[in-house]
């Protein structure tokens, strides 16, 4: 009897032990986050594009994070390298910080050199990300650009997650200048193009901070042909153009010159023009405002169709939609 008591005390034990194992688990055991959550993580999504998708997986490759307490002073910086991305299924842990409340400034992209940051180590206000060098002329593809951030989160020893919304600051044009005339030979040598505009630095909440007008020249220039169902075949000569963030209110022009006479073919306020497509836009089941559709775009096929030699806009066509001159353009 004695041995059998004893060995039902020992099972007790047992279970009981096992018991606090259990419930007690997620306070030793930290190799799996989902299982047993620890941590101060943020989670970074990317679905402010025009399929309104979390894309984070296919486009985000690095994030750099500045942190600052909340009267704006400079606390640290966390890169986050695209292995580390992956692993933690894009998210970042945050680790270091005193308990209390910060603001967070997210960018992917920045590591490339076609960057610069200033101000990041002192005040928040005088945070600036910009083109690097001195120079007003940008010929070159810029790397994707993508920006977010928090506003006053409480750090703590608690598990928590916040999630940070990105938004792309690059975009890309692919502007093909065709004429509707067999006989005519449009050379991309003859002529010269441009998108101007003063956006070449951003502030910590992604405002153009900046009066200096950026002159964006082609980085690829080639002929091209291409079909049309109303003109068929033409003939002409494309240029892609990459800039930063377009923005509403901000004036940016795209023109195109004839070099040897400096005459301007076409000298168009771009935002304006692609504007009138955001309201016709119905994929997100509504609307968009100007710049939403400006923010969620970011690659744009333009395509100028002329009469002649460059004589007179017939058609501007902007990805699938279709501009007839007369009624839509002025130029």
């Amino acid at each position: 009897m004695g041995i059998e008591k004893d060995r039902r005390r020992a099972l007790k034990q047992l279970f009981y032990i096992l018991f606090v194992l259990l419930i007690t688990s997620c306070t030793w055991v930290k190799d799996d986050n989902e299982d047993c959550p620890y941590g101060f993580w943020l989670n970074l999504h990317y679905t402010y594009n025009m399929l309104d998708v979390d894309a984070a997986s296919e486009y985000i490759d690095e994030v750099s994070i500045y942190v600052y307490d909340t009267n704006g002073n400079y606390v640290t910086r966390i890169d986050a390298p695209t292995q580390t991305l992956k692993a933690n299924k894009y998210r970042v842990r945050v680790d270091g910080l005193k308990e209390g409340d910060y603001q967070f400034v997210v960018w992917s992209g920045v590591a490339d050199g076609r960057y610069a940051v200033s101000g990041d180590k002192g005040k928040l206000t005088d945070y600036r990300l910009s083109l690097s060098g001195l120079s007003l002329v940008s010929s070159k593809q810029l790397p994707d650009l993508y920006y977010g951030s928090l506003s006053t989160v409480h750090y703590g020893n608690a598990y928590a997650v916040h999630d940070v919304y990105l938004m792309k600051n690059t975009n890309e044009l692919a502007c093909c200048i065709v004429t509707t005339d067999a006989d005519v030979t449009i050379d991309s040598d003859e002529y010269s193009m441009k998108l101007v505009t003063a956006n070449g630095a951003m502030d910590a909440a992604n405002r153009l901070v900046s009066d200096k007008k950026i002159s964006y020249e082609p980085f690829l220039q080639d002929t091209v042909y291409i079909k049309d169902a109303d003109y068929g075949d033409l003939h002409g000569f494309k240029c892609n153009i990459s800039t930063l963030r377009l923005m509403q209110n901000t004036d940016c022009r795209i023109v195109l010159t004839k070099k040897e006479t400096g005459h301007e073919i076409f000298n168009i306020s771009l935002p304006d023009l692609l504007g009138k497509l955001g309201t016709l836009y119905t994929k997100l089941g509504r609307p968009l405002s100007v710049q939403e559709y400006l923010d969620r775009q970011d690659f744009y096929t333009l395509i100028f169709i002329y009469s002649g030699d460059l004589d007179q806009l017939i058609q501007f066509q902007v990805n699938s939609w279709k501009l007839r001159a007369n009624n839509h353009i002025k130029v």
